[in-house]
């Protein structure tokens, strides 16, 4: 299975300078489904909001309307492009704060980022998509998922 990280997430359901590539990746690997767990929506979607704010406090265009990336996000569930996976929160504590003792000091990832790994190692990923380079870093560190772009 394949974990996508809401900054990939984001980029394959919104606009933004990472979409063209995002794209790129998900046409190129036919395997389906990408995991979808409930912190990945979340954040998917208050990233979503957060960058429409941003752009229009700004004064600048949204090149995408919040409420048509939740709806296709919404179809891609229910076609089973998306599948939803439900983690332990306390197994998935206890994995992110060993990932936090054997790397962050040297890596200097934040919780968000071991919170992820954690969620794709649990879940058995087998691919990691994401354009969040400290991520990627550990991702690939800990050698526990086989691909990790």
């Amino acid at each position: 299975m394949i974990y996508c990280d809401p900054s990939f997430l984001f980029s394959l359901y919104a606009w933004d300078d990472n979409t063209e590539a995002a794209l790129k990746i998900y046409s190129a690997d036919a395997r389906r489904p990408l995991i979808f767990t409930p912190w990945q929506r979340f954040e998917t979607r208050n990233a979503v909001r957060f960058a429409a704010h941003r752009l229009r406090r700004v004064g600048r265009a949204v090149p995408f309307q919040p409420g048509n990336v939740f709806k296709r996000m919404d179809q891609d569930l229910a076609a089973g492009i998306l599948k939803h996976q439900e983690l332990d929160l306390v197994e998935t504590l206890r994995l992110a704060e060993d990932l936090s003792d054997r790397h962050t000091e040297l890596l200097g990832s934040a919780a968000v980022d071991l919170w992820h790994v954690a969620q794709a190692v649990l879940l058995e990923a087998e691919i990691f998509w994401t354009f969040d380079s400290d991520q990627r870093k550990l991702a690939r560190t800990i050698k526990k998922i086989r691909v990790v772009l």
